[in-house]
């Protein structure tokens, strides 16, 4: 007769993950969006990075999810493509210039509003230096990366329901002081 005594720790993968809590936060005309303020499954902050057709992109942005007028929700956001996996500043410019048909490069910043899947509202970066995202990463103990840093820009209405939208008569937003720290989702492998 044999007795075996073990702990469950001898038979786990030992992927315990490190506790990360993210971050991020900016002003819209002088007004505070910070995700720490709602409850966590009323925002969805997302850094994620994807690949098409050889030109990679990073994605940086967070879905806030009104308490009082669910579903609707803001969305603040920037885009680099692309991008080379490498730290640094990044001027966003709004410019779109097509190699071809299928590259393209951009580096822009963007709000939206929607109620649910119904758009209400479209701001985009204009052409021109119109502000910038700082990008840093870092690699969490069990592996994950993780990217942070800060931003700043300016958009411009670009298109607008005025009976439903909580922007109304404001046709700029000036995006500023913002702070993210993410947890990097690589998509380019899948």
């Amino acid at each position: 007769m044999y007795l075996l005594i073990c702990s469950c720790t001898v038979f786990s993968s030992n992927s315990k993950k490190e506790r990360f809590e993210p971050t991020f936060k900016a002003e819209i005309n002088g007004e505070l969006y910070d995700m720490s303020q709602f409850e966590s499954h009323l925002t969805l902050p997302i850094a994620g990075t994807t690949s098409a057709n050889g030109v990679k992109s990073l994605q940086i942005f967070c879905d806030f999810y009104s308490e009082d007028l669910y579903p609707y929700n803001e969305s603040i956001g920037m885009s680099i493509v692309p991008w080379s996996d490498s730290s640094g500043v990044f001027r966003l410019d709004g410019d779109i210039t097509y190699y071809n048909q299928d590259h393209y490069w951009t580096r822009k910043g963007s709000y939206y509003e929607s109620d649910g899947d119904a758009a209400i509202s479209s701001f985009r970066s204009p052409k021109g230096d119109q502000g910038f995202v700082t990008v840093n990463k870092e690699t969490l103990s069990d592996g994950r990366e993780v990217v942070y840093g800060n931003f700043e820009y300016t958009v411009v209405e670009f298109d607008l329901n005025e009976e439903v939208s909580q922007r109304v008569g404001q046709d700029t937003l000036h995006i500023t002081n913002g702070e993210y720290r993410l947890l990097l989702n690589d998509k380019r492998n899948e």
